[in-house]
C-alpha cells in the first residue's frame, strides 16, 4: 500500500501556482496605483514593437496640453447642448468657447477643525486648597 499522494496536484505544485497567481496579482494593482499597464509595456519589451513608445509620445503631449503649453489651451463650449472641455473641438468660430486654466488640485480634503479654546478650571482653586485642608 502507497502511503504518498498520487496524481498531478501536489502541495509543492500548488504552491508554486499560487505564488505565480499573487505575483501578477501585485503587479496589476501595482501598475493601477501608478497608472501605468505593466503588462503591455512587458510585452512591448519583449516583442520590440512601438506601442509603448507610441503611447508615451501621447501622454507626454497631453501632459504639455494641460499644463498650459500656447499651441493647445484647452477651451470649454457647448456643441449640441452638452458642455464640452477640449483643445481641438472648441473652436474660436464657436459664440460659445471660452478658454479655461486647469490647475491641480489635491482633490477632497478633510475640512479644518478650529482649534479649541483653553478650557476654564472646573472649580475655584481657594476652594480646592480648603477642602485638602480638611482632608488633613
Amino acid at each position: 500500500m502507497n502511503k504518498h499522494q498520487r496524481g498531478e496536484l501536489n502541495l509543492v505544485s500548488v504552491a508554486i501556482v499560487s505564488a505565480v497567481v499573487a505575483a501578477v496579482a501585485m503587479a496589476a494593482i501595482w501598475s493601477m496605483r501608478h497608472e501605468r499597464n505593466l503588462f503591455a509595456e512587458g510585452v512591448a519589451a519583449v516583442t520590440g514593437t512601438a506601442p509603448a513608445r507610441q503611447a508615451a509620445a501621447v501622454i507626454d503631449a497631453a501632459r504639455q496640453t494641460v499644463a498650459g503649453t500656447p499651441s493647445g489651451a484647452m477651451r470649454k463650449c457647448v456643441i449640441d447642448g452638452k458642455t464640452v472641455i477640449s483643445n481641438t473641438d472648441c473652436l474660436d468660430t464657436n459664440k460659445t468657447s471660452k478658454t479655461i486654466r486647469i490647475t491641480d488640485t489635491r482633490g477632497f480634503e478633510a475640512p479644518k477643525v478650529p482649534a479649541k479654546e483653553a478650557a476654564a478650571p472646573t472649580s475655584d482653586p481657594a476652594i480646592d486648597k480648603i477642602i485638602e485642608k480638611q482632608l488633613r
